[in-house]
């Protein structure tokens, strides 16, 4: 066998290893795409604009340990078919008691079938013993509901 030939067959046989190199990359790729799970298309339960709703609209937390902290967290989700905005921070006025934390929020624009989460730690420490009675308020563009409310009840105890 002649010099040149030996190097024609060692050329053919890398050439067929890369298409087949090539051939497994190409099939690889498409088997990911094939086979990723697709998304649930979202079916809005109100329609004509956003519409808020949480997992809970009171919170009694009971009888608490004063200096004990307690994390407190709502979720929020956009139940319409438009972007739910959140207008302002969402703040605590207090009806009873004393003290309201700052509630943090995770986004405040939340597109149709998006959630969120509200939460805040509370503590109460020895001159802010007895029962707590607080209104979580949310404003947004939720045209029924435009300053979401969620109430908040506790008792601070030694």
């Amino acid at each position: 066998m002649s010099v040149k030939s030996k190097a024609g067959k060692s050329k053919m046989k890398k050439t067929t290893l890369l298409f087949v190199i090539g051939g497994i990359v190409v099939l690889s790729i498409a088997a990911f795409f094939v086979f990723q799970k697709k998304a649930t298309p979202y079916t809005p339960e109100t329609s004509g604009g956003p519409s808020l709703q949480t997992d809970q609209q009171t919170v009694d937390l009971g009888d608490q340990k004063l200096g004990s902290t307690v994390q407190v967290s709502f979720t929020l989700k956009n139940v319409g078919d438009q972007p739910l905005v959140f207008t302002k921070a969402p703040y605590i006025e207090v009806v009873e008691g004393c003290c309201p934390p700052t509630p943090t929020i995770g986004k405040m624009t939340l597109q149709p079938g998006e959630t969120t989460t509200l939460s805040f730690p509370l503590m109460m420490h020895a001159t802010m013993g007895g029962k707590h009675d607080l209104r979580v308020h949310i404003p947004n563009n939720d045209p029924k509901n435009k300053d979401f409310e969620f109430k908040l009840l506790s008792n601070w105890i030694e």
